[in-house]
């Protein structure tokens, strides 16, 4: 009995060694991968590249330490198959190598484009950090259960085919004999319960990341600091609100076979005052990009905040903002035009449905003087495309990271009507949309886009037709139309007029 206790503990010790040693040799491979992949010249590669396909440096520095975390539990795993270990060293090396630097950055004081300091959302902060970490968890996640599949079905059975061969040689042909189990019955019970709550656990924080991650979607969509710095409080003068107010509202639109679509409108400070009762405000309509929805504006864009800290400073004319929603059919994008096939008419919907529902609906200064189209990316090629096709509608056009020529499939194969939805091409023979007042944005980095900017700004000035060219260093990202909507926001005084516009 007393030889049958001491073999099972001598057997319970050795599989307890052998379990520290294979847990130390994961660890050390793990951390080997580590320092393979989380260097300046992996990294930085993989930054350089991202950016070329069209992401700006934050979003491209997040989606390359993510992948770089998978990868590293990739290899941890397929050398290792230790799965938890992998995991949880390529989640901490995400940690050190990106996230409290990304904190650190956050942590330092911001300023609007106008200078103001903005003020740090410590929850927005920690909420934005918890979503990174359960992003790399789970790509870590991913990377290590694709590591561990891959050792199974390649790299195991190799290794076994060695061991076998191996021992063969070494025994000259003798046959070993099977090995009689003496785990006694309480450590194997021990060794079961051990590994079900490490199972749940790792189910539990598995769950938990999920939850945390579904809302990680704006990191990508915007850039990985959005929300996390907001402006400080606001005092406007003549005892009038600070800010603005933000509605839902919605319409049936007949250009688009009666369906009804959703928008936002930004209702200036004085809106719902006694003050502003009998007032009429000029219009600005923004359109969003590809992929987007009404609010990106809002969201990426900071257009209220932005419009609440011009208008308290006396900086810019009070005005509603309406943000449509240009989403079209299945599978394609709108580009805020009318198809080719005539059976989505989206420009026909903003020009025409939009703003007449707009200007029966609030109080409008119903005169194209007054209102405005602008937009970024496909929303600044759509808001130039309307406004050169309805100067009777628009009277001034802002167009952020834009391109001036019919591009996707929206259009259909006629090349005389890409070419009419073609602002470079049409704009020549218009005279009547030369009276539009124009604010052309673009960014040094941000290709082609800066190349199709140049070229149609090049045509405005030989056509003579007024415009503001605003150029920024930056990529095609929205802390680049931040900028340039603060820039625009406060070119409108000069076109719109102070005294019919400022209360």
């Amino acid at each position: 009995m007393v030889k049958s206790l001491l073999l099972t503990q001598r057997k319970i010790f050795l599989k307890q060694r052998k379990r520290i040693i294979s847990l130390a040799i994961a660890l050390c491979l793990t951390l080997a991968a580590t320092l393979l992949l989380f260097n300046l010249d992996v990294t930085g590669a993989l930054i350089s590249t991202i950016i070329s396909i069209g992401l700006d440096p934050m979003r491209a520095q997040l989606v390359t330490f993510l992948l770089v975390t998978s990868g590293v539990a990739f290899i941890g795993a397929l050398l290792s198959r230790q799965r938890g270990v992998a995991m949880l060293v390529a989640s901490f090396a995400f940690v050190v190598s990106y996230l409290l630097s990304f904190v650190r950055l956050e942590l330092q004081p911001s300023h609007d484009p106008g200078g103001t300091l903005e003020a740090l959302n410590g929850l927005a902060l920690l909420h934005t950090s918890s979503m990174m970490f359960a992003l790399a968890y789970l790509c870590s996640f991913i990377g290590a259960a694709v590591g561990l599949t891959m050792s199974d079905v390649v790299l195991y059975p190799l290794l076994h085919l060695g061991i076998l061969l191996w021992q063969r040689i070494e025994r000259s042909g003798q046959l070993r004999q099977p090995e009689q189990s003496t785990l006694h019955a309480d450590s194997r019970a021990e060794y079961t319960l051990r590994n079900g709550m490490c199972t749940w656990l790792e189910v539990g924080l598995m769950l938990i990341c999920l939850v945390l991650a579904s809302g990680a979607s704006a990191l990508f969509e915007f850039s990985p600091d959005v929300g996390i710095h907001t402006l400080p409080a606001l005092a406007s003068a003549n005892g009038l609100p600070a800010h603005g107010t933000i509605v839902e509202d919605q319409v049936v639109s007949p250009s688009l076979d009666g369906q009804k679509k959703p928008f936002l409108v930004y209702l200036p400070p004085s809106y719902n005052t006694p003050l502003g009762r009998y007032r009429r405000y000029p219009t600005l309509y923004l359109l969003h990009g590809s992929p987007g929805r009404d609010s990106d504006w809002f969201t990426g864009g900071e257009a209220n905040q932005t419009a609440d800290t011009l208008i308290t400073s006396d900086k810019m004319p009070e005005i509603i903002l309406v943000l449509p929603d240009g989403n079209g059919r299945g599978g394609e994008t709108s580009e805020w035009g009318n198809s080719g096939d005539g059976q989505q008419l989206m420009e026909n919907y903003v020009a025409i449905d939009l703003v007449h529902y707009i200007d029966r609906t609030y109080r409008t200064i119903a005169e194209p003087a007054y209102r405005g189209i602008g937009g970024n990316s496909m929303g600044a090629f759509g808001a130039m495309n309307i406004a050169i096709h309805h100067p009777d509608v628009f009277g001034f056009v802002i167009s952020l990271g834009g391109y001036y020529r019919a591009d996707g499939s929206i259009w259909g194969t006629k090349v005389v009507y890409r070419q009419e939805n073609s602002p470079i091409d049409v704009l020549p023979h218009d005279k009547q949309a030369w009276h539009l007042k124009m604010f052309i944005g673009a960014a040094t980095h941000d290709q082609p886009y800066y190349g199709d900017s140049i070229q149609f700004v090049q045509e405005l000035d030989r056509l003579h037709i007024q415009h503001v060219f605003d150029i920024e260093n930056g990529y095609h990202e929205w802390s680049v139309w931040q900028t340039q909507l603060y820039h625009a926001f406060l070119w409108l005084p000069t076109i719109l007029g102070l005294a019919a516009t400022m209360g």
